[in-house]
């Protein structure tokens, strides 16, 4: 699947947080947001 790179802008703390979550979960930070878009789209 082709994917896009994009850019955002978060709050530097929330960012920090996300970083963390991911490596503890040891899950790409780009997997992990773009299951919540998604998530977030079924709704």
């Amino acid at each position: 699947m082709e994917r896009k790179t994009t850019s955002i802008k978060i709050e530097p703390q929330l960012w920090k947080s996300v970083k963390k979550y991911c490596i503890d979960k040891e899950v790409d930070i780009s997997e992990y947001l773009e299951n919540l878009i998604k998530k977030d789209l079924k709704k």
